[in-house]
């Protein structure tokens, strides 16, 4: 039996697809490898023909844009009273 998720995991779960869909390039395709293939960062740069140094910057740079989203305020619309 699966539990409903609260309005504030919805959210955040949306925040966090979003923040992947404006990942560029490598970025995304180095986040989605760490994090979805659960791929080593050797692994990473042997598929995609980089350094593992390059892997870690990747990375980096797509923790970046998550954790900006991850941020954001409420927008507007979610503000709505009874």
């Amino acid at each position: 039996m699966t539990a409903r998720m609260s309005r504030e995991e919805r959210l955040r779960l949306w925040r966090a697809e979003r923040a992947v869909d404006r990942m560029h390039g490598m970025d995304r395709k180095v986040f989605l490898a760490i994090r979805v293939e659960e791929l080593s960062y050797s692994e990473i740069a042997e598929r995609f023909g980089i350094t593992v140094a390059e892997v870690e910057w990747h990375f980096a740079g797509s923790l970046r844009v998550l954790m900006k989203a991850m941020d954001e305020k409420d927008a507007w619309w979610w503000k709505f009273l009874p």
